[in-house]
């Protein structure tokens, strides 16, 4: 197994440091630009404000939140500024219907409406319209999800299908990540900050216009985290430092046309401890480009061309080393062809090619390269003008995997006034095997029989996992200090993967020690299911210096497996997601430029892990002593020592997050 080479991390971090230097000398001509905008004091928001914030990823187009027949949930700057986080899985613990929950010091388990865990592969992610999930495992790698926290515009979430526009995967949720325009962030910023598990970071950003229409930004950021605890105290050995830079720029050609070119290039390292106490080592790289061009015709119809590449390394010491390579083109119209439709048609193609040298894992072939061509079209009818509409669609898919899919959604909303909707739908969404599911073979401890040794097999012959789903929700203003949000579903499983159990013996010893049971398990389509639940946020500003914002979480799963299954852990589903979770943000204007913020998270046992119920209490204070300097000192995990969110994954020992604490000084100018 090889070591760790110090020697790359110290290397990074001299890279990042003249980096960061290099961007600072070219901020000295900041004088003739105008600086950036210090964030809006968020008790200048009212409630029609969070209301009639506008939103993309439900149709595809720009509408404000209370017009979109969806259950979705806007994290703007704002919220993610005040909240304390660091890292966008944190920023989405505030997001009702999700269940966010960190297994160590660089991994997460996050879904929608249920069946968590490391790989997740049931919700779509995006940064900027570039998908980040990845055909590996079908699920994201958040270790390498990172962004400026500063230059996010806003987090779209949407709970619940949304194969119709975004495709296959897309099955209980999306997660849409946007940053601002350059225009939006010019002049510079600089922060830097330390704590206790926060060990140290540091980020710099500037952006100027190149020409009339034109402007850019540029920033580099490094982040070195330490580890979590053990259940004793003791180091995890699961610490993460990561260095990142990149670029963006938009230009408005002419009235009509406009363009925009961003990339980001990443390089860190993550560690973990091993089942057999063996520290593990990854080294993480990669980058990507994109660029989109937009185009805006008479009569209010648009069209839309999106080009990028991505390219991922992952260097795994006991597992395997990953390259690969992304190339996503698509292509949509947006057009009004009759006075009550309003339609988005859509084509799209999309190649993974991916090298693997197994290790502890293997594939077969070591190589592969998958194709996706993809059309959708959907149709916004207006009934009753004002009143009542629907909207209909359907996405088509061709895939290597499983052929042809498609997934068909029907919607309609409500609205008897300005300040009350209704809304419902019914969708069919797939998720399609991964390359993991195809072709892997790797062994493993079982997690519920001592002395068991598992070997799982992929399996060609896989089907495409299928979701019908129904979904109710209401969305309004009750009082003038007061919004709502309710959603309540019911998902229909058929056919979801099962891992059977088709030979099992007593292990050759040696190899293995005496006594010890050998399972060959191959992949199958024998497991069905149903979830059901209710989501609630509702926002009440009872003083305009004072927001408060509560959510709630209701979910219930049942696993069915088939008779021909013999998966002794298919049930275990149900019990890896919390029943009930709850949070209530608490973000406070005080005098003399002060800003007091709490937010307090709950989240339900694991019934299928040994993970308890937990209580998790973030706080931060800022001070604004000038209009371009901001300090913040923010606690987090205050409740408790450490508590377990989360068992980890096959390979890994345990961690639990611990309390930690860390300080920030941002300056703008």
């Amino acid at each position: 197994m090889r070591g760790r080479h110090p020697t790359s991390r110290v290397a990074r971090e001299r890279n990042c440091w003249r980096a960061w230097g290099t961007a600072l000398l070219l901020l000295q001509p900041a004088a003739a630009v105008s600086a950036e905008e210090p964030p809006p004091d968020l008790g200048l928001m009212s409630i029609e404000d969070l209301l009639e914030v506008e939103v993309t990823s439900v149709s595809k187009r720009a509408q404000k939140v209370s017009d979109a027949p969806a259950a979705i949930t806007v994290l703007t700057s704002e919220d993610i500024r005040r909240s304390g986080a660091t890292t966008i899985p944190d920023a989405l613990r505030m997001v009702p219907g999700l269940h966010v929950a960190q297994i160590d010091g660089n991994k997460w388990a996050i879904t929608a409406r249920g069946f968590n865990s490391q790989f997740a592969n049931k919700l779509l992610v995006m940064i900027d319209g570039r998908t980040v999930y990845t055909p590996l495992f079908s699920g994201v790698f958040w270790d390498v999800q990172d962004v400026m926290l500063e230059d996010v515009d806003r987090i779209e979430v949407v709970r619940g299908p949304g194969g119709t526009l975004w495709g296959a995967n897309a099955v209980n949720g999306v997660i849409n990540i946007i940053t601002k325009p350059a225009a939006a962030t010019q002049g510079g910023l600089v922060a830097a900050g330390a704590g206790s598990v926060e060990r140290y970071f540091t980020q710099a950003r500037f952006g100027g216009k190149l020409a009339e229409g034109a402007h850019y930004r540029m920033y580099a950021k490094y982040f070195d985290r330490g580890s979590l605890e053990t259940s004793t105290g003791s180091s995890a050995h699961d610490d993460w430092d990561m260095a990142r830079g990149g670029f963006r720029v938009d230009w408005n050609a002419t009235g009509s046309d406009s363009f925009t070119f961003q990339g980001d290039y990443y390089d860190g390292d993550v560690s973990d401890t091993l089942l057999t106490g063996t520290q593990e080592n990854q080294a993480l790289r990669g980058g990507n480009f994109l660029t989109r061009w937009n185009h805006e015709f008479s009569g209010g119809s648009d069209m839309q061309f999106q080009l990028y590449y991505d390219r991922t390394d992952r260097d795994v010491d006991a597992l395997l080393t990953e390259k690969r390579n992304t190339v996503d083109l698509e292509l949509q119209h947006h057009f009004q062809p009759l006075r009550r439709h309003d339609v988005v048609v859509g084509a799209g193609y999309r190649m993974n090619d991916d090298d693997i040298d197994p290790r502890a894992t293997a594939f077969a072939p070591k190589s592969r390269t998958n194709h996706l061509a993809s059309s959708f079209v959907q149709d916004e009818v207006t009934l009753i003008e004002d009143l009542l509409s629907v909207t209909i669609g359907s996405k088509f898919e061709h895939n290597d995997y499983t052929g042809f899919e498609f997934q068909p959604s029907g919607r309609a909303l409500y609205s008897p006034s300005d300040r009350h909707s209704l809304w419902a739908a019914i969708s069919r969404s797939v998720r399609t095997p991964s390359r993991a599911d195809n072709d892997v073979a790797f062994m493993s401890p079982a997690s519920d029989q001592p002395n068991t040794l598992n070997t799982y097999l992929g399996n060609r012959d896989l089907e495409a996992e299928d979701l019908l789903a129904y979904e109710l929700g209401y969305r309004g203003q009750p009082l003038d200090t007061l919004s709502l949000d309710v959603a309540a579903y019911y998902n229909d499983y058929d056919g979801l993967r099962s891992s059977d159990i088709v030979a099992s013996s007593p292990c050759p010893a040696p190899p293995f020690p005496l006594g010890f049971t050998c399972n060959m398990i191959s992949f199958s389509n024998r497991v069905d299911a149903s979830a059901w639940g209710v989501e609630a946020i509702a926002t009440w500003i009872p003083v305009p210096f004072w927001h408060l914002t509560g959510g709630y979480t209701y979910m219930h799963v049942d696993v069915d497996p088939r008779n021909s299954s013999t998966d002794p852990t298919a049930v275990d589903q149900e019990g890896e997601t919390p029943r009930h979770q709850f949070f209530v943000l608490s973000r406070l204007n005080l005098p003399f430029d002060l800003e007091f913020d709490t937010s307090l998270y709950w989240a339900d046992d694991l019934r299928a892990q040994p993970v308890g119920e937990y209580t998790r209490l973030d706080a931060r204070l800022g001070w604004r002593p000038l209009d371009q300097l901001e300090l913040s000192l923010v606690g987090q995990n205050l409740t408790e020592a450490r508590h377990p969110e989360f068992e980890n994954g096959l390979f890994s020992l345990r961690s639990q997050v611990p309390r930690s604490v860390y300080g920030k000084v941002t300056w703008r100018y």
